[in-house]
């Protein structure tokens, strides 16, 4: 799970339904894609950093790593 991206998405009111409108694919692909059933694009990564969370790190909002090391 991308917790990095949900909880930033939670601070500043972005909804799922935003994101998918932003990068142009459904509700539930980007759902999956925050669970962790499927990668992110860099491409659509890129454009979800620029568009809601501008002054942030890509390697912040979508490190995957950051949900290992809190289950070990």
């Amino acid at each position: 799970m991308l917790s990095n991206l949900k909880a930033e998405m939670a601070r500043s009111s972005v909804s799922v339904g935003d994101v998918a409108m932003a990068v142009g694919k459904s509700h539930r692909t980007i759902s999956d894609r925050i669970r962790g059933k499927v990668t992110f694009p860099i491409d659509e990564a890129i454009a979800v950093r620029n568009m809601f969370f501008p002054g942030m790190d890509l390697e912040y909002l979508f490190d995957w790593t950051a949900d290992k090391k809190d289950s070990a």
